[in-house]
């Protein structure tokens, strides 16, 4: 075993919500930060697996999901400052959500009361009509929709990779290809193995700050925290739609989720950053966060891992097994994926759908009562865990990362580490502006 390294903080995970952190810390504090991830490079994984649209928060139950809402609300200003600073894309497409039966339209009337509520201009939504949406996109059908003018195509991975740069500016120490085998409390802090080929080495700190994504609840559970909950992963698989005809649609297409307490999407038509169309996705139960093609019976052993009461509650309701089953179908044909978006793109055929696209793996958190709607920060002696940091969490980084540091803080496990005066590196980013609205 290599010779054991120490820091004062410990970042696990260089995701987008990672890198964020990351730069903040290093802004505030003068101290030692290293940031660790199992890839080579920052955002490799859910960062650089979404759909890339930073969402306004239109479609986010106000109670239910209000710190999501609300960072959502205001990270979007953030974005903006830095694709403007790197010259990244930043496509402003809008996004259409729309009503293909009666029920829906009234699901549609209540995200616009939503989005005003969740501090959304009204001027940035339209309430339209069948025939309203079919004056703007010809190929789509729906009995109504509600329109998102400020919903935008971005590239995520190359968001964190410019925050990460930032953060490695200001002394952050990158740990790439450190595969975390175990963290466990030491006298003075947390000690971390990590496995980096063959070779094992630990790190040493006084504040572990697990950003892992995915595999954020297995580390909590290792120290003994959240052991009441259970993790389920899926993987949201997507199909690129052929030129000319994707070119034909113009703004995203989503249609409000049928099942709004699983973490099921209705497949949509999206417009990607870098102007390629997809549909997608499903939603497949796979055994783990990374898990991003095969199939088979793998799941079994993660689905009898403790704690199993959560799990077993949810694959005991008929609703979400018939669900589960719905979407293995749609993985392993192209047209019942097709025939799904068919219902709002009806000039949509599977012809169109030649090539997969990337896959991505949403994991989502359960516990007696189901799947939480919201992300959870469980601060420790000496860590803190952010746990269920899924959909729209990428959207909401920067002001969530902010508010996660500014948590750390109220809670003293930022207390000894000397201030810094280093000043904001990302035009528009100010700590104490963000963390003054949340």
């Amino acid at each position: 075993m290599a010779k054991a390294s120490g820091f004062d903080i410990l970042i696990v995970g260089a995701g987008v919500l990672g890198a964020a952190t990351a730069y903040w810390l290093s802004g505030l504090y003068d101290c030692t930060i290293a940031l660790a991830d199992s890839a080579q490079r920052p955002g490799a994984h859910t960062s650089s697996r979404n759909t890339g649209v930073i969402h306004r928060p239109y479609y986010l139950d106000p109670v239910k999901k209000r710190t999501f809402a609300r960072t959502a609300l205001l990270s979007r200003r953030l974005w903006e400052s830095l694709a403007e600073a790197e010259a990244l894309p930043w496509n402003p497409v809008g996004t259409y959500n729309v009503a293909v039966e009666d029920r829906e339209v009234r699901t549609v009337e209540k995200y616009r009361a939503w989005g005003v509520e969740n501090g959304m201009d009204e001027g940035e939504m339209d309430l339209l009509d069948g025939p309203g949406v079919r004056s703007r996109e010809p190929e789509v059908r729906c009995r109504g929709a509600l329109f998102s003018r400020t919903d935008v195509s971005v590239d995520f991975g190359a968001f964190t990779r410019s925050i990460w740069r930032r953060a490695v500016a200001r002394g952050v120490r990158f740990l790439q290809g450190r595969e975390l085998v175990s963290v466990r409390k030491g006298e003075e802090g947390t000690e971390a193995l990590f496995r980096s080929g063959s070779s094992l080495s630990s790190v040493r700190c006084r504040l572990l700050v697990n950003a892992a994504g995915g595999g954020a609840l297995k580390i909590a559970h290792s120290l003994g925290y959240a052991r009441d909950l259970a993790a389920l992963h899926f993987r949201g698989e997507y199909w690129v739609v052929d030129q000319p005809f994707a070119s034909r649609v113009v703004s995203n297409i989503y249609r409000p989720p049928a099942f709004p307490q699983y973490p099921f999407l209705d497949p949509h038509f999206v417009v990607r950053a870098d102007g390629s169309r997809q549909i997608g996705p499903n939603a497949v139960v796979v055994p783990g966060p990374y898990v991003y093609s095969g199939v088979g019976f793998t799941i079994l052993p993660r689905f009898l891992e403790r704690p199993m009461w959560p799990k077993a509650r949810l694959f005991a309701n008929s609703d979400f097994l018939s669900l589960v089953v719905g979407e293995w179908r749609s993985s392993l044909s192209k047209q019942a994926m097709c025939a799904r978006v068919r219902m709002f793109v009806p000039a949509l055929s599977p012809d169109l759908l030649n090539r997969r696209a990337v896959f991505g793996v949403r994991s989502s958190v359960v516990d007696r009562s189901g799947f939480i709607p919201e992300a959870l920060l469980i601060k420790g002696e000496s860590s803190a865990h952010i746990i269920n940091f899924n959909s729209p969490g990428a959207t909401g980084a920067p002001a969530y990362s902010a508010l996660v540091v500014n948590e750390l803080r109220e809670a003293g496990l930022l207390d000894g580490f000397r201030p810094s005066s280093a000043s904001a590196s990302i035009p528009g980013w100010d700590f104490r502006a963000v963390t003054s609205q949340l």
